[in-house]
Order: C-alpha cells, then structure tokens, then sequence
C-alpha cells in the first residue's frame, strides 16, 4: 500500500516499460496515443484521423497498438497488416502485449485486496475503465503528453470526435489539446451504454459489487463460458 501512495494514474503507471521507444517519446516531448481493438476497419479510421489532427495543430505525435487481452491470432493478423500499411507503431512480441494486459489485472487485483473500489480510488477506476473498453469489443484509446497529462475514450466516441475537429479546434488554443478533446469527448458520450466488464480467473477476490466506470452505476453479475476458436 505504502507503494501505491506514490503512483498517479498516468502513461508511466498505464505502460511502465512495455517498449523502450515510449518513455524516448516521453523526453522528446511528444504525444503518445496508445490504442487497442481487434476492429479493423475502426483502426484504419481512427489512426488516420489522428494523424490528420496532429498534422493540422503541428504537433509531433507517435501511435502504439496494444492490441487485447489475451491476444491471439487475430491480434497478430492486426498487427501484421498495421505494421505493412504503416497504420502506426506495435508491439512485435506477443508476450509484450500479453504482459501489457496482465499487468493492468494484476494492479486491479492488487487495489481490490487493500479495499479500493471505482468511488473511491481514481486508479481502479481508470483500469476498469480500459478492461471495461477491451471486454466489450470495441475499440479504445489514450493520449498523453508526459507521463501524467491524459485523455480516453471508448473507440466510437474518440473516433467522432475526432471526425468533428473542426467543432473543437478552436478551443485548443485556450485550454490545450488533450482538454479541449476530453471535454468534447465528454460532451458526445451517449447517456444510454451497454458495458462489459470480463474479469481475468480469480482466487475468490471478486467483489460482491462492481459499478461502471462511465456511469458509476451497479453493473449486472452473470457467469460467462467462452471459447474463442480463432
């Protein structure tokens, strides 16, 4: 615990040492977009608009894909044709992004054991908010600038607003990228969701209640079997 009084939610906690590249971006002082999904299509239009919005507010920005949870083969498919359409950066080693996922489990796992829960820690919050994201098949993405400064969204709110540039643009030069984006991020998120939350084989720690991350409310319990024959 005496650990954990040190760390703020951030790129540092979110991706520790996963590739080397990320914390030389950090120094040079770029933006980081970390994304994840197994939609294609959606990553196609996200990355473009991306970049396209970096291109128009000059700003030197630097993408991963961190794929999905317990990655297989269509993880590796994804990251073949993103790498040979030069989508964006990717973890070449399966076990890295296998390592990525387990770890944010394992800090979920190790707040619900000193009695965090989403209303009162800003951490477990932000992690359920990504496994939340990853578990309901949708895409998803961070941006950072530093190791602290933030901003993320589920796929299809990123995506438009990233598509609606131009609705937000103005406001950057008053209060920034990344909050000018979270604030219209926030602005176009649907009141009505369906959220998932799949949560890794425990040990009996599962708490007798999760709420969502988006709305705070208390999520439905259900037992759940699958098989995912890629």
């Amino acid at each position: 615990e005496a650990l954990w009084k040190e760390e703020t939610w951030g790129l540092a906690l979110l991706a520790d040492t996963i590739d080397p590249l990320l914390f030389d971006w950090v120094s040079a002082g770029k933006y980081i977009c970390l994304y994840g999904g197994d939609d294609m299509d959606w990553i196609r239009k996200f990355t473009s608009a991306t970049k396209s919005m970096a291109r128009t507010l000059q700003i030197p920005l630097e993408m991963m894909y961190v794929g999905k949870n317990n990655p297989g083969q269509k993880v590796k498919k994804i990251n073949k044709t993103i790498y040979e359409e030069n989508l964006s950066n990717i973890l070449a080693d399966p076990t890295i992004i296998w390592f990525f996922w387990v770890r944010l489990e394992s800090m979920w796992h190790s707040k619900l054991q000193q009695g965090k829960t989403v209303e009162t820690d800003q951490i477990i919050m932000e992690i359920m908010r990504i496994l939340s994201y990853d578990s309901s098949d949708q895409g998803w993405a961070v941006i950072s600038l530093g190791t602290i400064k933030m901003t993320q969204g589920k796929g299809d709110s990123f995506l438009k607003c990233l598509d609606e540039f131009d609705e937000w643009k103005d406001n950057v030069n008053d209060k920034g990228v990344l909050p000018a984006m979270d604030e219209y991020i926030q602005g176009i998120q649907q009141p009505h969701h369906c959220n998932r939350l799949i949560l890794p084989g425990v040990d009996g720690t599962v708490p007798d209640k999760i709420v969502c991350a988006e709305c705070g409310k208390a999520m439905e319990k259900f037992y759940m079997y699958r098989c995912c024959n890629e």
